[in-house]
């Protein structure tokens, strides 16, 4: 007898998507570096070539370990979204030849406390009790309570012990596909400062980035002195505007102690402009960062010591099989889901909607499934769509929408038998394999096998005692199919899937 591998199947709470937009009271909760990380920079700078494109032209791949909070309500981070912003990440990190990839399966937390922060101190609570060493730590809540829309800690900085420091917190508003928070964030997390800090507060001060890049200049005029103040980066230009703006709009409207005009840049992540002003990083930024994984004594080398498990890219996107529009209508509690393979996927989101509102949604690595949850109702029209991925490439999107209608759910006549009175099994059946009926303490009649049209394929006389019967059955063309079994109580149905 061949040996069967049980489904991978993650039964999901609903996702409740909030607004996409970062608003002037939802900014950036990280901290400002220290003279230590400070320092560091300087010196990483300090023999940076201008010229040089980044410190090498290896990708380096970085494992991540999201984590949603859920409250008692169901509130929480889409898990669609999710898989779409990982593929948006990639993207905005490509020219810095860094990769963000899965490692293992989400970490779903149900917790009012941890969902809606009130302080910094709930997600120091929330970091030192489920961050994994290792991964880079990135949790989904709602930080709308301190007017955040995500903070991240500095290397070396944050709650945990060193391989498992720090971690970035998101609000679920800032995380949705398109915002570039996430990256702002990760940004901070490889040491990446403000590209306005420490010059905002007072842009005019002898101690601000000042616009030029002139070691040279004439007195009174001051040198350049961007590699020891504002972010330390020399080819980001001075930034001043502490307050998110808009990069089709803004005026530059203030000057350094040279009286030189600022001329920030909005397509840098490590401003504050809008989400769809900002592009990239700079070249010395990408230096820094990639600096952070250089080696395993590196700060966040940590990341790097086990490598990326093998994956393919995924070649287009599902193609539905069953059920769709027209196709019989299949009990409120035995839904069966087929569609083809798509290569390069090792998993798959399966969402179910009503009138465009999502009723379920779950993960399974086969490409056919079984739902027997009570959570569809009779007699009413669903759509679902099938979402191809792998841990490390999530850009193929769901599949065009099917649509199936429920009628009443499987269940036992008049006596409402227990399900778990009458088992068969094995549910995934290949011709030639025994099959069984458990039936303890049920005294059983016959059995028949009837596939989706309501066509008879086999019927036989069943044994009235006993606890457990093998039985033999026929060839059957691989399907789904109906099994009614006869009990002194009435009829109880159950299906099986022949492979």
């Amino acid at each position: 007898m061949k040996k069967y591998i049980t489904l991978l199947l993650l039964q999901l709470s609903i996702s409740f998507a909030a607004s996409a937009q970062w608003n002037n009271d939802q900014l950036c909760g990280t901290a400002l570096p220290n003279n230590d990380h400070l320092d560091y920079l300087e010196r990483i700078n300090a023999s940076y070539d201008l010229g040089m494109e980044r410190v090498s032209n290896d990708r380096i791949n970085i494992p991540v370990k999201f984590h949603i909070v859920t409250d008692f309500s169901g509130n929480r981070y889409d898990y669609n979204t999710m898989l779409t912003v990982l593929c948006e990440l990639n993207e905005q990190f490509k020219t810095a030849g860094m990769y963000f990839f899965m490692r293992g399966e989400v970490n779903n937390i149900t917790s009012n406390f941890y969902f809606n922060h009130t302080s910094f101190s709930t997600g120091t609570q929330l970091m030192l009790e489920h961050n994994q060493p290792r991964v880079v730590n990135i949790y989904f809540v709602n930080l709308g309570q301190i007017g955040l829309c995500g903070y991240a800690y500095y290397p070396g900085s944050g709650p945990g012990n060193t391989i498992s420091q720090g971690g970035v917190m998101m609000s679920i508003p800032c995380s949705q596909a398109g915002n570039t928070t996430l990256a702002h964030e990760l940004g901070h997390y490889f040491a990446l400062p403000h590209t306005f800090d420490f010059t905002s507060n007072n842009p005019r001060d002898v101690f601000a980035e000042r616009v030029t890049r002139n070691n040279n200049e004439t007195l009174p005029r001051l040198n350049a002195n961007c590699g020891s103040q504002g972010d330390r980066f020399c080819d980001t230009p001075a930034d001043y505007i502490g307050f998110r703006w808009n990069c089709n709009s803004f005026a530059v409207n203030d000057s350094d102690i040279n009286n030189d005009r600022f001329q920030p840049d909005a397509s840098y992540f490590m401003s504050y402009s809008s989400d769809f002003c900002m592009t990239r990083f700079s070249n010395q930024q990408i230096n820094a960062m990639r600096s952070t994984l250089a080696t395993n004594q590196s700060s966040r080398g940590y990341l790097t010591v086990f490598p990326i498990p093998a994956w393919d890219s995924i070649q287009g996107p599902v193609t539905l099989i069953e059920p769709m529009a027209g196709s019989e209508p299949q009990p409120a509690n035995w839904v069966f889901f087929r569609w083809r393979k798509a290569p390069g996927a090792t998993r798959y989101f399966v969402r179910i909607r009503r009138n465009n509102l999502p009723v379920t949604e779950f993960i399974t690595s086969d490409t056919v499934h079984l739902y027997t949850l009570p959570l569809l109702q009779a007699n009413l029209t669903y759509t679902y769509t099938v979402r191809p991925y792998n841990h490390a490439y999530t850009c193929v999107g769901p599949s065009q929408t099917g649509t199936f209608t429920t009628t009443t759910a499987y269940g036992t006549s008049v006596n409402d038998l227990e399900p778990t009175q009458i088992q068969v099994y094995p549910s995934l059946y290949e011709n030639g394999q025994p099959f069984f009926i458990r039936h303890p303490e049920v005294q059983l009649k016959s059995m028949a096998i009837y596939d989706l049209q309501g066509r008879q394929k086999h019927s036989q006389a069943l044994e009235a005692q006993g606890e457990l019967q093998q039985i033999q059955l026929p060839f059957l063309p691989a399907a789904m199919y109906h099994v009614r079994i006869e009990t002194e109580q009435g009829p109880v149905f159950r299906r099986i899937v022949v492979q």
